[in-house]
């Protein structure tokens, strides 16, 4: 039974989301191992982006099946105002599955999403506003020179949009590419290859430049362009063919894949790079605590040393891959 009137129906206004809308997805399942500074990760991300972002936006946060310290440190967050909406997922849903929800949800006009280890620098919105609105049948935007072609030389987009000679090399500088590999962990080979390969740069009429490619690890895009996207395949936690398919319909549909000349962003993966320590306790303000840095064993003991050999043979392989996955998948249930 109501007893009286539900006060919100007396002229009570909703919420009018900004312009832009920026998505963080989150997956921590434990704090060991891999995962062990990935809440100082997460909170470099996190203070980085309110830090070096001028613009008004709304922040939701997509939680894809964390484990409970990283719930209660983005509960504490939301209610600090940090976050406008937080979904708590018990399960995760795997990356492009969560992409579903997000892409779907958000409101807003102009959609950025991110992964959880990105670090944003200041005017990294504004440049990519600078490409998204300066250039014709605009797709996704990456505010990183994009390297790597995801769709392995099978878009065409862009050679639809611009003539061979609209396009002109562009060698960034060595530490570009040097942070970049840092942030993959690009072997020496393929920093070699970055290092002495020019990207294709192509600028509009007022002179705005932006690098043919784009990253589905940080990106820009209008609401309008997602949309027709969805729904992405979703059968897996964090598969490369999945989120190829994200970024083949972007090209599909004859949008393009930009990014800036210079990194706005940058990758930290699962370690604070020593190169970046400064810029994130700059956005953190404070030093950093001391933790070990993850690192390979060279060597080790015998039975490593044999457990190693083992598990590289052809033979076995295929077998302790299997293994290595059903574990992961094991210790990443709460």
């Amino acid at each position: 039974m109501r007893i009286g009137q539900n006060p919100a129906r007396i002229d009570t206004p909703a919420y009018t989301p900004q312009k832009i809308g920026l998505a963080s997805l989150v997956f921590i399942p434990h704090l060991e191992g891999y995962f062990q500074q990935s809440l100082s990760i997460l909170r470099a991300h996190l203070m980085s982006l309110h830090a070096h972002t001028q613009e008004p936006f709304d922040l939701l946060v997509f939680d894809n099946g964390s484990c409970r310290e990283v719930k209660d440190f983005l509960n504490e967050m939301q209610v600090a105002g940090w976050i406008r909406w937080l979904v708590s997922s018990e399960v995760n849903l795997g990356k492009t599955g969560a992409l579903n929800w997000i892409l779907a949800a958000l409101p807003n006009p102009i959609i950025g999403y991110a992964d959880s280890d990105v670090f944003f620098r200041l005017g990294w919105l504004q440049a990519s506003l600078d490409i998204l609105e300066g250039f014709p049948q605009v797709g996704i935007v990456t505010a990183q020179p994009c390297f790597f072609d995801i769709l392995r030389g099978e878009g065409r987009a862009a050679a639809h949009v611009f003539t061979p000679e609209q396009i002109e090399p562009y060698t960034p500088e060595a530490w570009v590419v040097e942070e970049y590999c840092r942030g993959i962990n690009a072997p020496a080979d393929l920093r070699q290859r970055y290092l002495s390969t020019p990207l294709p740069l192509v600028r509009n009429a007022q002179g705005v430049a932006a690098v043919l490619g784009a990253s589905h690890m940080q990106f820009i895009a209008y609401r309008e362009v997602l949309q027709q996207v969805l729904p992405l395949p979703a059968t897996r936690g964090l598969s490369p063919e999945e989120d190829r398919v994200f970024n083949q319909r972007i090209d599909d549909l004859g949008y393009l894949h930009l990014s800036t000349s210079r990194p706005l962003v940058v990758h930290m993966g699962n370690t604070i790079d020593p190169h970046l320590q400064p810029e994130v306790e700059a956005a953190l303000g404070t030093a950093l605590s001391a933790s070990p840095q993850l690192s390979l064993p060279s060597g080790g003991s015998l039975p490593r040393r044999w457990l190693g050999r083992l598990a590289k043979a052809r033979p076995f392989k295929r077998y302790f891959l299997q293994l290595y996955n059903a574990l992961y998948e094991i210790y990443s249930e709460r």
